[in-house]
């Protein structure tokens, strides 16, 4: 007689660590990013073209890296083959067009550069759109996969793929505002970014911030007032997580940077490089409680 022994106390490891967080705010980063590279040669404000080429080439850089953290974190790494395989993908698993989305998205990027630098401007164009809906896909689908785990309270929202998607804005632009800046010290003057644009680009990261903040009091209130598992999630996010959740994301990523953006210190480089710099931390605070707690939750609870 064959016995099966269902053992339910055992330990659980944690599926996903600070390596998929990292892969979340590089994804996001570089979305953002290339972003803001469209408004000169698809949006045609003309203004921004000459950040065109950097934002581009960041957001390239950020995004090849993700393979490495992805492939790293799976144990055993060449079991990524597995979604590249058609007797394996499937078109109803967002991971499996996630592998699509991450193979695809850099290469669009790396022929918009290059026509960006032919200075083609209906192939720099046509490319450009394309890039941006793969840009814009590539962050939505990571939300999707958090929002898609009824057992993970905490990620279980439709607002999930709005929320990445605004924390890659503001993170995309906080980036590239640090690496212009470096890039200022660096070029020649007449090749250098006008601060002014950059003060321009902060204050589109203030909207964000607004917009973030509106969605982050939506999912407060659920988390306050809504059933009995939520409530344990807002607990949990108060308590196990609250240096992610409340010091990285609300207070340090929410809180300063919009004091000092609304403040005279908007318009001083020092204000503005402190104030992206509190915004990618925050971002990235975010991704830590994403991926931990509804893990933390579904493990102890």
């Amino acid at each position: 007689m064959n016995e099966s022994v269902v053992i339910s106390n055992v330990f659980h490891h944690v599926a996903w660590g600070t390596t998929i967080s990292v892969y979340f705010w590089l994804v996001g980063a570089s979305a953002g990013s290339f972003v803001i590279s469209s408004f000169g040669w698809v949006f045609g404000i003309k203004r921004y073209k000459p950040l065109a080429l950097t934002a581009s080439v960041t957001a390239i850089s950020m995004l090849m890296l993700v393979p490495i953290l992805l492939i790293w974190d799976l144990g055993k790494p060449l079991r990524f083959i597995y979604l590249m395989l058609p007797s394996y993908w499937h078109a109803t698993g967002p991971m499996s067009w996630g592998s699509v989305l991450i193979m695809t998205y850099p290469i669009a990027m790396i022929v918009y550069s290059f026509f960006v630098v032919k200075n083609n401007i209906f192939w720099a164009r046509t490319i450009g759109i394309i890039s941006i809906v793969l840009a814009l896909s590539t962050h939505w689908y990571t939300g999707v996969v958090m929002e898609l785990n009824p057992g993970r309270i905490l990620n279980h929202t439709a607002l999930a793929p709005i929320l990445f998607l605004t924390g890659a804005f503001i993170s995309g632009i906080a980036l590239l505002v640090w690496v212009l800046a470096i890039r200022n010290k660096f070029v020649p003057a007449e090749k250098k970014v006008e601060w002014v644009l950059i003060e321009e680009m902060s204050q589109f990261m203030m909207f964000g911030l607004v917009f973030d903040a509106f969605l982050l009091f939506l999912e407060f209130m659920q988390g306050l007032y809504g059933s009995q598992a939520e409530v344990m999630g807002h607990h949990v996010l108060m308590t196990v997580f609250q240096g992610p959740y409340l010091w990285l994301e609300i207070v340090t990523g929410l809180i300063i940077p919009f004091g000092i953006l609304v403040s005279p210190l908007r318009k001083t480089k020092s204000g503005i490089l402190v104030a992206c710099f509190c915004v990618a931390i925050g971002v990235y605070g975010m991704r830590i409680w994403w991926v931990l707690g509804g893990q933390y939750l579904q493990t102890f609870y």
